[in-house]
């Protein structure tokens, strides 16, 4: 079935692009305060490295573009590995991994957050709203702060979800305030979560890593108007240009979102690459909606909670896409004009 079903999706047809988002040691204690669709142990990164090294020849983003480029499919199935939002324990788990397998990468980053002492919106969000899920359990009457109903019914991980693809970043903004007002979080907690200082990040650049924008604040840019959308793509790739001795021309869309106005604004940008987290392509900028393959610790388990390579193989060949589709609307843009 998966050779099958990968034949469908047309997985075969383009390089492989694996992407992952925070390297820790210990997947359950990580998970407690966590998003844990976002996190992979430094073990399991290396189970699913060795299994596409055995299948697929690393390359860099760049090798890997020239390829897309000439239209050449090649005679070797190539892979390349990305890491999403800059997380510090990147240079802590995932680059002594790579260094010592001597395999390529790239890491795509907020370039607000570079050396700074903030952290993601969307991890302060889920651990409130996880805390917030938890005192539901335990007492009834918890107040309301959400513009939307029926939130509080959800699972914090639905929650988050739900408000993150409905509303602009600064509504979200005003949200985890309010929850933060209810319930403050010691800043130790977040330590963990913290970007990478802008010498890690040269030393990671120096050492062969690729870096590309995440854009400067992780915004959905489907949610936002078309001014804050350069802004945000024009600014993350002046800011690393300014502080490395690189060019930026690769572009991760947040959380894999992106629509037709998303994409121009990329290409408008001086973006050549853009990678995204489905199978659907921008016919007038093929090479600005690359697809990518987003992995995670659970993502290639059995039923005994046990590594699986026939799993890994369907995820990699998007066999399960076909069942569960897509809910992105790409061809519409819902920009405010």
């Amino acid at each position: 079935m998966d050779e099958v079903m990968g034949s469908w999706s047309g997985a075969r047809d383009i390089p492989l692009v694996v992407g992952y988002h925070r390297v820790v040691e210990d997947f359950v204690s990580s998970a407690e305060t966590s998003i844990p669709s976002m996190l992979v142990s430094r073990r399991m990164l290396e189970d699913h490295l060795d299994w596409i090294g055995q299948r697929y020849r690393f390359v860099d983003l760049n090798e890997l573009g020239a390829r897309l480029e000439s239209g050449a499919g090649g005679n070797d199935p190539i892979a390349a590995v990305t890491f999403d939002d800059g997380y510090g324990d990147f240079y802590d788990h995932a680059f002594p991994v790579l260094q010592t397998k001597g395999i390529p990468a790239a890491v795509f980053v907020v370039s607000g957050l570079v050396g700074t002492s903030r952290v993601q919106l969307h991890d302060r969000l889920y651990l409130l709203l996880a805390r917030r899920f938890r005192r539901r359990m335990k007492q009834s009457g918890v107040r309301t702060t959400f513009p939307f109903p029926g939130i509080d019914a959800m699972t914090p991980y639905r929650a988050m979800r739900t408000l993150l693809e409905a509303l602009p970043l600064a509504a979200i903004e005003q949200v985890t305030q309010a929850l933060e007002a209810e319930d403050p979080i010691e800043e130790d907690t977040f330590k963990s979560f913290q970007a990478l200082t802008w010498e890690e990040l040269d030393t990671i650049h120096r050492a062969g890593i690729k870096i590309g924008s995440h854009t400067k604040s992780h915004v959905l840019m489907t949610n936002e108007s078309r001014e804050c959308v350069l802004d945000e793509l024009m600014g993350s790739r002046e800011d690393l240009e300014q502080r490395l001795p690189t060019r930026i021309c690769h572009i991760a869309y947040p959380s894999g979102s992106w629509d037709t106005d998303s994409v121009e604004a990329a290409a408008f940008a001086g973006y050549r690459f853009g990678f995204t987290g489905c199978m659907h392509r921008d016919a007038g900028h093929p090479l600005l909606t690359i697809p990518r393959v987003m992995l995670w610790q659970d993502a290639c388990l059995d039923s005994h909670r046990v590594f699986s390579e026939s799993l890994l193989s369907c995820q990699v060949h998007r066999a399960f896409e076909l069942v569960a589709g897509c809910r992105q609307r790409h061809e519409v843009s819902q920009y405010e004009h």
